[in-house]
């Protein structure tokens, strides 16, 4: 089956354009038959900042629609990674409460909903992630809401890498090994099949968190998580072939590494954002701890943890610093 992406503006049309967006991907059929959906922004960082947070004006105008097509809508996040802040926080600092409260949806803080665990066979393995059960259990399907942005280990954070934050564990860092496996049975369990990637700004040259944010104007919808990550990966200027983060997820969901066919309300090839990605020293050292459980748990949950951090000149467990050229 061919995948469907739109292209659209994020800019004064944007409520018309996201309409025509969520027409063009199947979404408000969707929606009109549905009773629950979940939708998942990407709230990093306790307080709005371009690149690295989904735009509240993009996250609004879509909580709106959805809920004018019937569906009752949650939203929601979990705390911080590391501890470094709580999803309460964010709600505050985003204001999100003033937001569901005009749009009608249900504000969820996945990090006190009730959570069980869940295994399925990925990728011939067995595979186990603890998830809300209300995501699992209640929602009809789930809509990613991330933001496009370069990332140190993963090259790309798109709309399946979004969904890790709704495994909610302060130390989700300890489990970055199997990251790829589990974000396939994230998406099956939560049965995300939608996503828009916020595209108002994304981040540039280091992600997730500190980089460079550039303003784009758009938005990129799809009815296929992989497929629009891919797209915006060609459009942000990488190569997919090249991102083994890309292939894992195409391989664990499909048996292979080809990615999902998709057709577009335009041609998108003749977009090339020129990003890029440059990694640090500290980069190297925690890219090692990303692809190694055992040696994450040393770096960031042992009794070496402190004379580690010690070394490199940084304190474990601190609260995030605004993000180099943000503005408070």
């Amino acid at each position: 089956m061919v995948a469907r992406v739109y292209l659209g503006e994020s800019t004064a049309s944007r409520r018309k354009s996201l309409q025509e967006a969520l027409e063009y991907i199947g979404l408000i059929k969707e929606l009109t038959s549905a009773h629950k959906v979940f939708v998942k922004p990407n709230l990093t960082f306790p307080r709005p900042v371009p690149g690295v947070t989904t735009s509240r004006e993009l996250l609004r105008e879509a909580l709106s629609l959805f809920s004018d097509h019937g569906a009752e809508v949650f939203v929601g996040e979990s705390n911080g990674g590391y501890g470094s802040f709580l999803a309460t926080e964010a709600f505050a600092g985003h204001g999100m409460h003033e937001i569901c409260r005009t749009t009608g949806a249900e504000l969820l803080d996945l990090s006190r909903e009730e959570q069980r665990e869940y295994t399925q066979r990925i990728g011939g393995k067995e595979t186990s992630v603890r998830l809300p059960r209300c995501l699992v259990e209640e929602m009809d399907f789930a809509v990613s809401i991330p933001v496009l942005k370069v990332h140190a280990m993963t090259t790309v954070s798109l709309s399946m890498k979004n969904l890790w934050g709704c495994y909610p564990t302060d130390l989700r860092l300890l489990e970055h090994r199997e990251i790829d496996r589990k974000l396939v049975l994230i998406s099956r369990l939560m049965k995300a099949r939608f996503g828009i990637v916020d595209a108002f700004h994304g981040l540039d040259e280091h992600g997730p968190m500190q980089g460079k944010a550039r303003f784009l104007g758009k938005f990129v919808a799809s009815d296929d998580l992989l497929a629009l990550d891919v797209a915006c990966a060609r459009m942000m200027g990488f190569n997919p072939k090249t991102i083994l983060h890309l292939l894992n997820l195409a391989r664990l969901s499909t048996g292979s590494r080809r990615f999902p066919s998709y057709e577009a309300n335009e041609d998108l090839s003749k977009y090339n954002w020129g990003f890029s990605l440059h990694r640090d020293f500290i980069d190297t050292l925690s890219f090692a701890c990303f692809h190694s459980n055992v040696l994450a748990k040393v770096v960031f949950d042992s009794p070496m943890t402190t004379p580690i951090y010690k070394v490199l000149g940084r304190e474990p467990h601190r609260r995030l610093a605004l993000p180099h050229g943000a503005v408070e």
